[in-house]
């Protein structure tokens, strides 16, 4: 697979004006804008693309997410591999690392982390519809028992009409049984 990183903006959170210069420089071969910072991000910073921090000098409370939950890949800058330092990173939820001495090995960072970021928003897009369809196992026993009733079958049976139904929407079991309650409370209106 080929990644092009062509018209996106980074932010450099970096102390040195040298290293952010020349991450500047070496994301632009990419066609990416770069824009350094130095000790925090400014409001408006969490629509970049794309982050690249000191792990150093990073601090607790530096960036106005939690850990893990950064709107954009995170590539950790590192110049000394001290455990704690590497402790802060990985409670960053940072998605790649990058030494400061091998920035000419950035592309295979950027890869990375923008993989490593794609893989955890699924994780999160997923445990929110778990979490979504898990507020609806109520309609779906209701959707059953109304089935069971305005059919006479059995629970079986009508659970296996609810799940034709959901196919055939091309929609969760949930949402089938949240829109056949509906259909079911329109109909006793009329």
């Amino acid at each position: 697979m080929t990644y092009s990183f062509a018209g996106m903006k980074a932010l450099v959170l970096h102390p040195s004006a040298e290293v952010r210069d020349g991450l500047e420089q070496r994301l632009a071969t990419f066609g990416v804008r770069a824009e350094g910072r130095w000790p925090e991000l400014v409001p408006g910073d969490e629509s970049a693309d794309l982050l690249v921090v000191d792990i150093d000098r990073g601090e607790n409370g530096q960036f106005p997410w939690g850990g893990g939950a950064a709107p954009m890949p995170v590539v950790g800058l590192i110049g000394s591999e001290t455990p704690g330092r590497l402790q802060w990173a990985i409670d960053q939820g940072l998605d790649a690392f990058l030494p400061q001495g091998a920035t000419a090995k950035l592309y295979s960072a950027l890869v990375l982390g923008f993989a490593r970021h794609a893989e955890r928003a699924e994780i999160r897009r997923r445990e929110a519809e778990a979490g979504r369809r898990a507020t609806l196992r109520l309609e779906l026993v209701q959707a059953v028992i109304a089935l069971m009733r305005d059919e006479g079958i059995g629970e079986a049976q009508a659970l296996k009409q609810l799940r034709a139904f959901a196919m055939v929407e091309r929609v969760a079991l949930e949402d089938a049984a949240r829109l056949y309650l509906s259909d079911v409370t329109k109909r006793g209106q009329a």
